[in-house]
């Protein structure tokens, strides 16, 4: 009686994993199809260099761009600015809507020197967590924080945090938007040193790298000249992400 007890356990557990596994493997093949809907849902996209953004540039071109996130701030600009001017780069600064209205003056500061400026939502919230229409509706206020104060509207995004999904991708396409990554992060907001954000950066260079950095670090301002200054000695060029992206479409 025992064994017949003890066989017929072992029989039901059994029959529960098969079921669990198949209902595990269904589950993924739903989600499966769920993506590739939503990936052309909107049509195709064969004409799109990287599809949904860019994260890197041409990996044959020594090109590399310096983008910086989180800002304005309310201190650190001024110097960050200046060491871009002396040392003749022109960054992409991906600004969160309400510092950049809030800081207005700096925001036009920022675009008079000729940089450009990008998104990075307007309460700088983890933007995979929130539906498509709040997702939208973010990046929507940026661009037009943007837009109030004469400045070209925002062709990229970059979600705070570097997190996305597929309701990021499916509202960036409705918005006619593209996603705007990094390949080298500097992890200056870290606290590390001016020498160990250089010496990070310097070492993951690679032709078409975006790097990471922040608005507001005083480490980053002080990092800049040795970063720049080795790279063009390496025969690199300072792009803005636009005109890395453009650089790479046929």
């Amino acid at each position: 009686m025992d064994i017949i007890t003890a066989n017929s356990v072992k029989y039901r557990l059994t029959l529960k994993t098969k079921t669990y596994r198949r209902r595990v493997v269904i589950k993924n093949l739903i989600l499966v199809f769920v993506a590739l809907f939503l990936c052309v849902e909107q049509g195709p996209l064969g004409d799109e260099r990287s599809r949904w953004g860019i994260a890197s540039g041409d990996p044959f071109v020594k090109e590399v761009a310096l983008t910086f996130d989180d800002g304005p701030r309310e201190k650190g600009m001024p110097e960050l600015l200046a060491a871009l001017s002396k040392l003749d780069v022109k960054g992409t600064f991906f600004l969160v809507g309400k510092f950049a209205e809030r800081y207005a003056d700096t925001t036009l500061s920022i675009s008079r020197a000729g940089h450009e400026i990008e998104n990075h939502s307007y309460t700088h919230p983890k933007l995979y967590e929130l539906w498509t229409e709040k997702i939208m509706r973010e990046a929507e206020r940026c661009n037009e924080v943007m837009e109030a104060l004469d400045i070209r509207t925002p062709r990229f995004l970059r979600p705070p945090g570097g997190g996305f999904n597929l309701k990021i991708f499916y509202g960036l396409r409705r918005m006619n938007m593209k996603l705007g990554l990094w390949s080298v992060n500097s992890a200056d907001y870290t606290g590390k040193s001016a020498e160990r954000v250089a010496a990070d950066v310097l070492k993951n260079i690679r032709p078409g790298a975006i790097i990471l950095m922040h608005s507001g670090v005083p480490a980053t301002v002080e990092a800049l000249p040795e970063i720049v200054g080795t790279l063009r000695a390496r025969g690199y060029r300072f792009v803005t992400l636009q005109e890395l992206w453009d650089g790479g479409v046929a």
